[in-house]
């Protein structure tokens, strides 16, 4: 017994996991189009060279994503996000124009560069497989420039910025309760008038939806004596209540922010008929990040 002493004291002592070296490094670097811009603080330990290291997803990441309650409230998005990106430290505060170089590097991170797609060619109608290189939605040019300037209208100035994926997630989720809602009324065997009431009630709060989303993007609003106004409350009350002309002046101006954030389309030929077309790329998290093999 002594001796079986004598030889465990003599073994060196591990200082952490043998297997430390086995696991997941940095596989990639992200360049944001925010450039860390409209994150909160705290939420994001942006590297001096503004370059994120992004890892491959675990096997717990990939049976996160497979859970359909966890992807329809977003938690399960936010928490594959800060285990694969470490310095991200609160998904929930990325602004929208980042979220999907993210997943996309999370997805080149995990399984490679190369994605499978299927398309339907409009021009015979035959249904095929390709593959589409991730990379150039990775280098895309995406111009967020317009969040800089002030929209006017009268004597109030109006800051925009990007909405996060706290409130975009949010508002999905209402939005799909409200259509469930709606679509559980009119199966029901209510009569006309109340079948009519629900319906008013339901397009009411869609319509207040619609109203705290436009409210989301504004950052604040500077009255004439220089006064910033940036509450939520108050904001939504303003958009609520406000002049239709001013709503458009800012609609106007989040659109011609939007069309500096290019089209994912992508260029397709159809190997039968050899039609060439463009198939829009589009984010389905249900098999986003399955593996092509």
């Amino acid at each position: 017994m002594q001796e079986t002493l004598q030889r465990a004291q003599m073994q060196p002592q591990q200082s952490g996991n043998p297997l430390s070296g086995y696991m997941r490094t940095p596989q990639i670097y992200l360049s944001l189009p925010s450039k860390g811009k409209f994150w909160k603080p705290g939420s994001i330990d942006m590297p001096a060279n503004g370059e994120l290291p992004v890892l491959a997803m675990s096997t717990k990441d990939e049976l996160i994503l497979k859970s359909p309650d966890a992807l329809l409230n977003g938690q399960a998005v936010v928490d594959v996000i800060e285990h694969c990106i470490p310095n991200i430290k609160d998904a929930w505060e990325i602004p929208v124009c980042d979220f999907d170089v993210i997943l996309i590097g999370i997805r080149i991170a995990s399984y490679g560069e190369q994605m499978e797609y299927t398309s339907a060619c409009p021009g015979c109608s035959e249904t095929n497989e390709y593959e589409i290189d991730l990379r150039r939605f990775i280098d895309m040019q995406v111009d967020i420039s317009g969040y800089d300037h002030m929209t006017e209208y009268r004597d109030l100035r109006v800051k925009l910025k990007p909405a996060t994926y706290r409130a975009i997630n949010s508002n999905n989720m209402e939005q799909f309760e409200q259509q469930r809602m709606l679509a559980v009324v009119n199966a029901t065997d209510l009569t006309e008038e109340e079948k009519l009431k629900q319906f008013n009630e339901v397009f009411s709060k869609l319509t207040g939806l619609h109203v705290r989303q436009m409210a989301e993007t504004v950052e604040y609003i500077e009255m004439p004596d220089g006064t910033l106004v940036s509450d939520r409350l108050f904001l939504n009350e303003f958009i609520e209540g406000a002049d239709r002309k001013i709503i458009d002046v800012v609609q106007k101006h989040q659109k011609e922010i939007n069309d500096g954030v290019p089209e994912k389309d992508i260029p397709t030929q159809c190997p039968d008929c050899q039609h060439s077309y463009t198939t829009p790329f589009t984010f389905d998290q249900s098999n986003f990040f399955e593996s092509v093999s």
